[in-house]
């Protein structure tokens, strides 16, 4: 079954996707899409990924979601310690954007907790289903084959970051909500 509106946006791993993202969020809200969801920047200790945070693309609050750090009551996912309050929060926020009718959904990112069926799988499930026009998800490159088979997405709903602008990225999505709202 092929997932409606579902975009995938890829690269290599730290290639960018998360920045790609952001910054094609800013260019879609000047345009006066309305956009929901988070993104998930990380942070770095002397050049080493270091931690994740999770931030609301619309309202800017953010949350930790990963550190290396051992700590207390997350969960522990290669070498990563997971805030379960975060998935909660963006659960909240994604829940909050169907409320109100958000043209796109942003989801930063989906890999290998997601594929065995943990982190946001669950949210990813119910968005299939869900009436957003489009939605956006962050994948690593080599993660891609799984997760488009898993979802239904074809080869068309790639978005490469190393072959398309942002800018020609937001108007291929602005000319497909055209078509959705005609």
């Amino acid at each position: 079954m092929e997932a409606p509106g579902i975009f995938l946006i890829t690269g290599p791993v730290q290639g960018g996707k998360t920045t790609f993202l952001a910054e094609l969020c800013r260019v879609l809200e000047k345009r006066g899409l309305n956009i929901g969801g988070f993104l998930c920047p990380g942070s770095f200790d002397s050049e080493q990924r270091s931690g994740f945070s999770l931030l609301n693309t619309g309202t800017g609050e953010e949350v930790t979601m990963a550190s290396v750090l051992k700590t207390k009551n997350w969960m522990k996912y290669r070498r990563f310690w997971f805030n379960p309050d975060a998935f909660n929060q963006g659960r909240e926020w994604v829940r909050e954007c169907l409320m109100q009718e958000t043209q796109i959904i942003v989801i930063d990112e989906v890999g290998p907790m997601e594929l065995e069926g943990s982190g946001w799988s669950d949210l990813l499930e119910a968005l299939e289903k869900a009436p957003v026009p489009l939605q956006l998800w962050t994948v690593r490159e080599n993660l891609l084959p799984e997760v488009m088979e898993r979802w239904g997405i074809p080869g068309d709903r790639v978005i490469n970051i190393d072959k398309q602008s942002v800018d020609e990225t937001a108007d291929m999505i602005g000319k497909i909500l055209d078509k959705k709202e005609n």
